[in-house]
């Protein structure tokens, strides 16, 4: 750990210059970022959460100056007229079976049909917004609440009334001969989710309090969850007082709007500086944290990078050395590099593609040169005398009755003269022929030990293939996979068409191979690089096979130990119209 630190700081790199300057960098850079977004943040969010503030108290004076106007609507249903008020009165101070006397003597008198319990029921109908409302006379010890659920309404003892709603207004009652003279109060309570709606519940989770107060310091609303009740007190009592600051003991704690509404109501909304600081640090810790989660990444990221990009040069200059040292088939693995190093390697290595096949061809064209002086050689020698002597050799055993060595000779010279003619081609149909011959041979030398079955569809018996491509897959059975010791020795050559394909087919139940060596085998063919081989066997034909048709050509092989080798040539069928 010491010497990675070590190796770190050193000036001598200009790597390590590099990596140092930009994650001083990167650090100032990220620092700057958080501090400035912490400010941003923070001054908007306080921004937001004051225009919340505003917001509530111009939504709450609003609805109250609304409800006020209702009050006025709902005080003029007993109060419009000395009639109206003289049936409240006495619907306060009568017994049930009185007033209902009462009701019914004005009626016959007069004409009107003025019932209390029917006006109250049909403000509750009209007025959904209504909960309670209360009337209390100065001259009764006693006043009525109504609610929704019993709009009659119930006599309450005692004169200080309590509503269950957390709004309501207050109207003073007014004689209607003589508007200065207080008679009484009329109490409405309004359902206090319709105040502030879905902001109310807003409001607390961000620390903001509203209170709505009357002019002799009574509280008609509050929208509160932070405040304790000593708080709570200490506000109302300085509400009561009629102080000019009312919270100016709890302003150490909240930030005060305040909204003097009209008819003497006053508006107080308190935002929690607890709260809101709580959520401005919270927030700016969120971004410093992640803020150095993110460096912390970006210099991992950063020292990984030059710490690849080094290795990267490392394994270039050591693949370049190796080049120079005559290794020319050396290769840069260019999926481990990249960008401009991966050009560069990429021109490496076709450089030395280059340089090795230049080589090659070089080499190729100096054995094809001996190759083909040694043909010229070879071409001096009549192969007509052999083709002779062999003929004259199978005429004299015909001759003396021994057919058997007359049809070995007859299939030896066939051989002999397919290996001496110079065709590079040849017809399946002849090479199989030619294949046929080759086991009848080995048929005759070892009799009652090996069966074969050729067999070949017609339309591809003038298909044109290399010469010796079915031959060599037919010796390998006679010198790797045959056992003499057997009886059942078998061989068996197949050309036929299957699904817009030829198949060329040989399949022995010779000795085989293991996985092991079935791989080996597998691998040494996929390997495309040629190779200059002494002998004709399996990748010798592959190649020519692969060189003649190309793309067109697939070989397939498998093999159980001790149960056969199967070789399967695939062709496409467009090659019989080539």
């Amino acid at each position: 750990m010491k010497d990675r630190i070590t190796a770190f700081f050193k000036r001598d790199f200009l790597i390590n210059q590099l990596m140092q300057l930009y994650s001083l960098l990167l650090i100032l850079v990220s620092v700057f970022i958080m501090l400035t977004l912490s400010l941003y943040t923070g001054v908007e969010r306080f921004h937001s959460s004051w225009q919340m503030v505003e917001n509530t108290g111009v939504q709450l004076d609003n609805y109250t100056q609304d409800k006020s106007g209702l009050m006025t609507d709902i005080l003029g249903e007993f109060t419009n007229s000395d009639r109206q008020f003289e049936t409240l009165r006495n619907y306060l101070n009568l017994s049930p079976a009185e007033y209902f006397e009462y009701t019914n003597e004005v009626y016959r008198t007069t004409g009107e049909s003025i019932f209390v319990p029917t006006t109250l029921s049909r403000l509750f109908n009209i007025h959904g917004e209504i909960k309670e409302i209360a009337i209390r006379l100065e001259e009764s010890d006693h006043y009525l609440k109504a609610t929704k659920e019993r709009p009659e309404g119930v006599k309450m003892v005692g004169t200080a009334i309590e509503m269950d709603e957390s709004l309501y207004l207050i109207r003073s009652i007014y004689s209607p001969g003589n508007l200065t003279q207080v008679v009484g109060q009329l109490f409405v309570a309004f359902d206090d989710s319709m105040v502030l709606g879905t902001q109310g519940k807003e409001n607390l989770q961000k620390g903001i309090n509203s209170f709505l107060y009357s002019s002799n310091g009574q509280r008609l609303y509050d929208n509160s969850a932070h405040m304790t009740k000593e708080e709570l007190s200490t506000l109302d009592e300085q509400m009561q007082q009629g102080r000019e600051v009312p919270l100016a003991s709890l302003e150490e704690d909240y930030y005060v709007k305040e909204i003097a509404s009209r008819e003497d109501r006053t508006i107080l909304v308190l935002l929690s500086k607890k709260i809101i600081w709580k959520e401005i640090l919270s927030f700016t810790g969120m971004i410093f944290f992640f803020g150095f989660l993110i460096i912390a990444l970006l210099l991992l990221v950063l020292h990984r990078t030059f710490k690849r990009y080094s290795s990267q040069v490392r394994n270039i200059v050591a693949a370049t050395k190796r080049v120079s040292q005559g290794n020319f088939k050396e290769q840069i693995d260019t999926d481990s590099v990249q960008q401009e190093l991966k050009e560069i390697a990429e021109a490496i290595n076709q450089m030395t593609v280059s340089i090795n096949d230049y080589i090659e061809d070089i080499y190729t064209l100096e054995i094809k040169q001996r190759d083909a002086h040694m043909r010229a050689l070879q071409s001096q020698i009549n192969p007509h005398f052999l083709y002779n002597t062999l003929e004259y050799i199978r005429m004299y055993a015909l001759s003396r009755q021994q057919e058997e060595l007359a049809d070995v000779v007859y299939a030896f010279s066939a051989l002999l003269r397919n290996n001496t003619t110079q065709e590079k081609t040849t017809t399946l149909q002849q090479e199989l022929d030619f294949c046929e011959k080759y086991v009848y041979l080995y048929q005759m030398r070892y009799p009652d030990k090996i069966a074969y079955i050729v067999t070949i569809k017609d339309s591809l018996k003038e298909l044109v293939i290399p010469k010796f491509a079915i031959q060599p897959l037919v010796e390998n059975y006679f010198v790797h996979g045959i056992d003499y010791g057997r009886n059942d020795n078998a061989i068996s050559i197949k050309a036929y068409l299957a699904e817009g394909k030829i198949y060329i087919q040989v399949s022995d139940n010779g000795k085989g191979i293991d996985t092991k060596q079935l791989a080996a085998v597998k691998e040494k063919l996929a390997d495309k690089e040629v190779e200059l081989q002494n002998s004709i066997g399996l990748k010798n034909v592959h190649e020519r096979l692969r060189g003649f048709y190309g793309e067109r050509y697939q070989m397939h092989i498998d093999s159980t130990l001790w149960q056969g080798f199967n070789v399967t040539i695939i062709l496409d069928e467009e090659v019989l119209k080539a």
